[in-house]
């Protein structure tokens, strides 16, 4: 799955976020990182458990998007 963080400068700091949550997380744009859940026994669930914790991470960190980005590249899921 690919996250959009509309701040690049906090992509590292969610990135670890993620990381300490038991997902599997890499820069791949500026703005964006590649995502896995590898715990997630299916794709539905996998994207469940990544938006309960983007949503986490952006309670944390106001004013900031964090979102995944569907593959046509214009849906929000968090």
């Amino acid at each position: 799955m690919h996250v959009y963080i509309s701040d690049p400068s906090l992509l590292r700091n969610v990135e670890e976020f993620l990381t300490r949550t038991g997902c599997v997380a890499e820069q791949s744009r500026s703005h964006e990182l590649d995502v896995s859940v590898p715990s997630a026994p299916d794709e539905r669930q996998a994207r469940r458990e990544l938006n309960v914790c983007l949503a986490t991470w952006q309670a944390l960190n106001p004013g900031v998007e964090a979102y995944i980005v569907e593959s046509d590249g214009d849906s929000r899921s968090a």
